[in-house]
């Protein structure tokens, strides 16, 4: 097992689900609830955290309560390929310890995978396996690339993928940081929750083109770059991009920026989904 998965913070919460609510056409809140949900340290930001989408029932292997990240991806690699729950990374909308929930804000893509398929089937009661921080094993930060040092000028980028994660960005901001975020959307409608929060910040919502129209997010970039590239560049540590979309996209961003003269360490650049088929191993 690797030393990562032996060092992480993370243990595995058998939750269910409490709640579905709608937030827009394309989006889906869904409130979870668990016993030990209490144990869930809330680090915010970016977070990532796994969910372990069952293909059935689960199997008899996760029965166990709180298991540590590296035994339950030790049993999870023993089963069958076809037992195998889908694991996928998400980022939590809110954490309630005191009441024992979360929030998890689920996209519905136009071929959904196994996430957003369980997502638009989900109904109170239905059992999902949520690994994240326990605050019994550590209180450090795990599975946070936001990274901006001490810089107040700030630029955020993404598709629907990253919009909970920019939320919780943005909202951890200090009052005297100031943000430009650049939201592509396949509709308006879903980016009407995420930006009614991030008042106080230069948002631009972009409606994606039709299939074979260009990389919406790409262009937007370029515009941007040659506006407001050299003077970011010129801040040195006093600028920090944060990216986020589909895996074949990204390192085009991040090109983007560094040929405005902005250096490596001042860009995270990160795939949130891959616009292909995926195998089961995470």
């Amino acid at each position: 097992m690797p030393a990562l998965f032996q060092s992480s913070p993370n243990a595995l919460f058998d939750t269910e689900v409490r709640q579905v609510s709608p937030l827009s056409p394309g989006f889906l809140r869904i409130t979870l609830t668990g016993a030990h949900l209490h144990r869930f340290a809330a680090h915010g930001l970016d977070q990532r955290i796994k969910i372990l989408v069952p293909s059935g029932a689960y199997p008899a292997t996760f029965d166990d309560d709180l298991l540590h990240e590296s035994e339950w991806r030790r049993r999870w690699r023993e089963l069958p390929a076809a037992d195998r729950p889908a694991l996928r990374s998400y980022t939590t909308s809110a954490v309630r310890p005191d009441l024992r929930e979360i929030d998890l804000d689920f996209y519905v893509h136009a071929r959904p995978g196994p996430a957003s398929s369980w997502a638009v089937g989900a109904r109170a009661g239905q059992r999902l396996l949520v690994s994240g921080p326990s605050s019994r094993l550590s209180n450090r930060r795990h599975g946070i690339q936001w990274s901006p040092g001490m810089a107040t000028h700030l630029l955020l980028a993404g598709d629907e993928t990253a919009f909970p994660a920019i939320r919780g960005i943005v909202s951890a901001l200090h009052p005297t940081s100031r943000a430009t975020v650049i939201l592509e959307t396949g509709d308006p409608r879903d980016a009407a929750w995420l930006t009614a929060e991030i008042e106080g910040h230069t948002v631009t919502v972009l409606r994606r083109e039709p299939v074979g129209g260009g990389p919406t997010l790409l262009r937007a970039l370029e515009a941007w770059s040659v506006r407001s590239g050299a003077a970011a560049a010129a801040r040195g540590d006093d600028f920090y991009a944060w990216l986020a979309t589909e895996s074949g996209l990204v390192s085009q961003l991040r090109a983007v920026l560094q040929g405005a003269g902005i250096a490596p360490d001042r860009v995270h650049s990160q795939g949130y989904w891959n616009d292909r088929a995926r195998t089961t191993v995470d």
